[in-house]
């Protein structure tokens, strides 16, 4: 989604600069700018729109006109709308915030909006941009993530994403490790708790490390390991681990990522 926005450096560049022109000129030419912009009192009141104001929301400017900007927003984001006002009512001339906010159009369609609002000497200069399509974006890959966790964590094993460091520090973890190894993802996730090389017995640890560095060497290459475990409970268990590497496009390793599993007569047909 990158790509449909210009980068936060050069559009917070041009904010800036749109702004300082309208505290130099008393009527700025707001219908010149390509985006949607309102000037609000310093109650929220609208007292200023541009044509941008009514290709994204649907209603004429003129209709608009001294009513509170948050009668357009959905009703479960005016509680927000307000709170934003009143504490950047408080702040220094120049402060701004910047939030997204579901607007209704007059046929009833929920328009998500990334809206910048600046506060000046008489009121507040505001900002949008239709972000729809990017939030819904952001939903649907993040509803793909939950699924795919949910399906993860269904399974007998620890799936796993780790670094390539001799802590073999976990990015992620899925729930099947808590049945594996007695501790919850959380433990082991970033080595807040728990490192993973700390559970490898001593005797298997320099093997595992040698054995996977080799395996790196080869981006075709399935690294396929079996070690002991020692678990929580201080119990030891006999693993098979499956893994590849994950590569930069110019070759470097980013990490490893894989699946490991306790040892029984049927792993040992999976793992090979």
């Amino acid at each position: 989604m990158k790509a449909l926005w210009p980068s936060q450096n050069r559009f917070s560049s041009w904010c800036l600069a749109f702004w300082q022109g309208i505290r130099q000129s008393p009527h700025p030419e707001f219908e010149s700018l390509p985006l949607a912009l309102a000037r609000l009192d310093p109650q929220g009141a609208i007292q200023q729109l541009n044509q941008g104001w009514e290709e994204l929301t649907g209603y004429p400017a003129h209709a608009c006109l001294h009513r509170a900007q948050a009668n357009y927003l959905h009703p479960e984001d005016q509680p927000l709308w307000r709170q934003t006002l009143m504490r950047l009512s408080k702040a220094s001339l120049g402060a701004w915030e910047q939030l997204q906010l579901r607007f209704l159009t007059p046929s009833g369609e929920r328009r998500w909006v990334e809206v910048r609002l600046r506060r000046d000497s008489r009121g507040f200069i505001v900002s949008l941009v239709d972000a729809t399509q990017q939030v819904q974006a952001q939903q649907a890959l993040a509803a793909s993530h939950r699924s795919l966790s949910n399906l993860l964590d269904g399974l007998p094993a620890m799936v796993y994403r780790c670094r390539n460091n001799r802590h073999w520090t976990m990015e992620y973890v899925s729930a099947g490790c808590h049945a594996l190894t007695g501790y919850q993802p959380e433990q082991l996730t970033n080595s807040c708790e728990v490192t993973f090389n700390s559970l490898i017995h001593p005797d298997d640890r320099e093997r595992v490390w040698s054995e996977v560095q080799q395996g790196l060497q080869d981006q075709a290459v399935v690294i396929c390991l079996s070690y002991r475990l020692i678990t929580a409970s201080g119990q030891i268990c006999q693993v098979h681990e499956r893994g590849s590497g994950i590569y930069s496009d110019h070759g470097d390793v980013l990490g490893i990522e894989g699946v490991i599993l306790a040892a029984s007569p049927g792993t040992d047909l999976l793992i090979s």
